[in-house]
């Protein structure tokens, strides 16, 4: 037994091979990485994932029922698996995983219906502000003596 597995990190298999007592990780034939310490191993991966990344930028926006507020650029992945984003003004922030659901890829066909959308959800304010103004003149019109006012008049 001359190689043991201790961890796959990052996707690449971090083993330690016991003839030679140091840890090793292949990434490719050319990029291997053999250290005495783990966490330079580590450190190794970390680098070439970095280095032979090929992210593209890319837009999400707030799902048609979510709570999320603006469209945002994702600019890149953390070591964690995060998505990276900026803002409008230039803000980065992380995405955490719990708010993932909260996000769709900007599609431009979807441009229509969400328009659509956007006109209903006006729509519907505007009914809620004359149903609120409608209910407050029913209410004036109630001939309203609270318990309070009663207590009071018998005093």
């Amino acid at each position: 037994m001359s190689k043991i597995l201790i961890e796959t990190y990052r996707g690449f298999d971090i083993e330690f091979d016991t003839n030679c007592e140091k840890f090793q990780c292949i990434c490719t034939e050319e990029s291997a990485k053999e250290s005495t310490s783990f966490t330079a191993v580590k450190k190794f991966v970390d680098e070439y994932k970095k280095t032979n990344q090929d992210f593209k930028p890319f837009w999400v926006e707030p799902t048609p029922d979510g709570y999320k507020g603006s469209k945002l650029k994702v600019i890149g992945v953390r070591k964690d698996g995060r998505f990276v984003a900026e803002n409008s003004k230039g803000e980065k922030n992380k995405i955490s995983d719990y708010d993932l659901d909260g996000y769709m890829i900007f599609k431009p066909e979807n441009e229509m219906a969400l328009n659509k959308l956007a006109e209903q959800r006006e729509k519907e304010e505007k009914q809620r502000v004359e149903n609120n103004e409608t209910r407050k003149l029913i209410i004036s019109e109630i001939n309203i003596t609270t318990l309070k006012e009663y207590k009071k008049s018998l005093q």
